[in-house]
């Protein structure tokens, strides 16, 4: 296990490309292999309560805004695993850091401090499709970026957008480990997923992490009360597909065993 805690933080500036769900999905994940796991809703809409079928708190704000302890308003939800709701207060959080001098700093300071004094191995942060000072303040705090994104053109679009913030806070002194980009919703059957996917890799090389297959599972799960790996822990969005070399390619295990990597150092 990481003797630091590791912060990843979730983001495209579009909505709909599977930012909670990969949240969900890999906090959950990390959760199963022992590690300490916090997944925070940066989100005022509250997409994780609604994932994770939980009745919505306006916990964030009350840890930033109301100054509240960490440790008094975050949720277990399995074993290893808790979560900071977010909901419409989130908008006060994002205005206090907007007022405040320095605010994003602050933020960013409070979170790596806290969940390093609260022993948690890895924080994943849920991103807002937009730019904010909670957002900025977001990847000041993570070491390491993750942006999901449908394989069409205006959702990858969107990836550029969170990129040129991160060069942005590059030339400020704020330089992430890494940043990497996880297609999602791609269907083998249909020629624009598979020539966006070229196109990314052709752009980005090795950042560019294998795809998550589109599966109806994936919607299904919350609904149930239940995260991916409980629900249907062999379908496609999980395990990926067998390639023509008979390999198996992509899904959430894939993603899994890649960010446990960036955790251990590896």
């Amino acid at each position: 296990m990481p003797t630091k805690t590791k912060i990843l933080a979730i983001a495209n500036q579009k909505g709909g490309v599977g930012k909670t769900t990969t949240g969900v999905t890999l906090a959950a994940g990390l959760a199963l292999r022992g590690y300490k796991t916090l997944l925070v809703d940066l989100d005022s809409q509250g997409h994780v309560s609604r994932a994770l079928n939980l009745a919505k708190q306006d916990m964030l704000r009350r840890w930033f805004y109301d100054e509240e302890p960490l440790l008094k308003v975050i949720a277990p939800v399995r074993e290893n695993f808790w979560v900071l709701q977010g909901d419409k207060g989130t908008d006060r959080v994002t205005g206090r850091i907007r007022e405040e001098s320095y605010g994003e700093e602050l933020f960013a300071e409070m979170l790596r401090t806290q969940t390093q004094q609260a022993s948690f191995d890895v924080v994943l942060l849920d991103l807002a499709p937009s730019i904010s000072n909670l957002q900025i303040a977001a990847l000041i705090a993570a070491h390491y970026a993750l942006i999901p994104t449908r394989l069409r053109m205006m959702d990858i679009d969107g990836v550029q957008e969170i990129l040129r913030s991160i060069q942005q806070l590059t030339r400020h002194g704020h330089q992430l480990l890494g940043w990497y980009i996880l297609p999602t919703f791609f269907d083998r059957t249909t020629n624009e997923t598979v020539m966006r996917l070229k196109e990314l890799a052709g752009a980005f090389g090795n950042r560019v992490w294998p795809p998550i297959l589109h599966d109806v599972k994936v919607s299904e799960a919350p609904g149930r009360g239940k995260t991916l790996w409980e629900y249907a822990p062999k379908c496609n969005a999980l395990l990926g597909y067998v390639n023509g070399g008979g390999l198996r390619v992509g899904g959430y295990a894939d993603t899994l065993e890649r960010v446990s990597a960036l955790l251990e150092g590896a």
